[in-house]
């Protein structure tokens, strides 16, 4: 019976600091790898979960057990990247090892979502978790605080958001100051902006979306075919704004039969919907720009990109169809039923145009992976 010590660095501190290669396998391979990482770089936490898996390699080896010991790391870029990194790595140290469980070392949480990755492969007997001690005053708490600071991950999860907000808090509260200063009644859009900001990024992290997103903005910055389909995009969302803004500014007629409740309500209707279709049209136009980038850089064009534009206006039409049934039973005098079919006929169709576009194209894959 053989025992495996795996010892995790989910961020490649190991290889961006020292430049060790891994997996590192075998106990003087490993001291070797943990005393580069201390005198590199003293304070990493890394450095005392791999002296944590030595001392717990050792103690079975004392009590007379066949172990090895293993260090395999990640990727910097945490997330779906570095746990791909990790699995590779596993498969590479359980061929060569050949063990029949292991004991996993981890230096806190982040490092132990390898424990799925781990026990999908072999019979885990336990986990070590190494934590730190600290001198418990208020300078060594500030002390670490700004050590933690310094750390690019942790920059990249904390600071950036809070910057976020507070380029976004300053830029508006500015701009809002300006725009009040010509029209009293402007509304502080301030904090919804901030916080569809931060909610906009939290969203973006919690599906890791980073990488398409620079995708998209690199494919933006060097294809020349997609700019004057963002320029329409952007004209387009200036538009509902515009067209947003001079409904705000439309004053109740004093002949009319609805009170001040249901007028802000058909007010509100008319804003959504500017704002709705001027999305619409704004992100197929993109659509188009991306398609045709693709297109012209490998001569195949993307066929996805059909059921993303039909389920786009099948979305925005069934959005719509929702305002007019609201409008219908709040709002006297608006005779909406035949909108309300049409549009609820239109989501129907986009709907089922997306359903068969999005099968055709899985059959064609298929029929092309058969051929190949």
């Amino acid at each position: 019976m053989k025992l495996l010590i795996v010892c995790v660095d989910r961020d490649n501190d190991l290889g961006r600091k020292v430049g060790v290669q891994t997996p590192v396998i075998g106990r003087e391979e490993v001291l070797r790898a943990a005393i580069a990482m201390g005198l590199k770089d003293p304070e990493e936490a890394d450095t005392n979960s791999i002296f944590a898996g030595l001392k717990v390699y050792d103690d079975y080896k004392k009590s007379g057990v066949d172990a090895e010991i293993a260090v395999i790391c990640g990727d910097e870029d945490v997330g779906i990247k570095s746990d791909a990194a990790l699995s590779a790595q596993i498969e590479t140290v359980l061929t060569k090892v050949e063990p029949n469980s292991a004991v996993l070392v981890s230096d806190g949480a982040e490092d132990e979502y390898i424990y799925p990755l781990l026990s999908s492969r072999i019979k885990i007997d336990g986990i070590k978790r190494v934590v730190v001690r600290q001198a418990r005053n208020i300078e060594s708490i500030y002390y670490m605080i700004l050590r933690s600071f310094q750390e690019e991950r942790v920059r990249r999860k904390f600071i950036v958001p809070v910057a976020l907000a507070l380029i976004v808090f300053s830029a508006f509260s500015i701009l809002t100051g300006i725009m009040q200063a010509f029209y009293a009644n402007f509304p502080d859009l301030t904090w919804p902006v901030v916080f569809l900001t931060l909610g906009l990024y939290i969203v973006i992290k919690a599906y890791n979306l980073d990488e398409p997103i620079k995708a998209m903005s690199q494919d933006a910055k060097t294809a020349i075919s997609t700019l004057p389909f963002m320029m329409l995009a952007g004209i387009i969302i200036v538009a509902g704004f515009v067209g947003m803004w001079n409904v705000m500014q439309t004053s109740k007629p004093q002949d009319s039969l609805l009170t001040d409740s249901q007028w802000q309500l058909q007010q509100m209707i008319t804003i959504i919907s500017y704002l709705l279709w001027a999305g619409v049209f704004a992100l197929i136009l993109l659509g188009i720009g991306r398609a045709l980038n693709v297109y012209v850089k490998g001569n195949d064009f993307p066929y996805k990109f059909f059921p993303v534009v039909f389920s786009i206006l099948s979305g925005g039409s069934f959005i719509y169809c929702v305002l007019f049934i609201v409008a219908f039973l709040n709002i006297p005098g608006r005779e909406v039923v035949d909108d309300i079919f049409l549009f609820w006929v239109l989501g129907m169709v986009f709907g089922i145009l997306v359903y068969f576009s999005y099968n055709m194209i899985k059959e064609q894959e298929k029929t092309s992976d058969w051929h190949q």
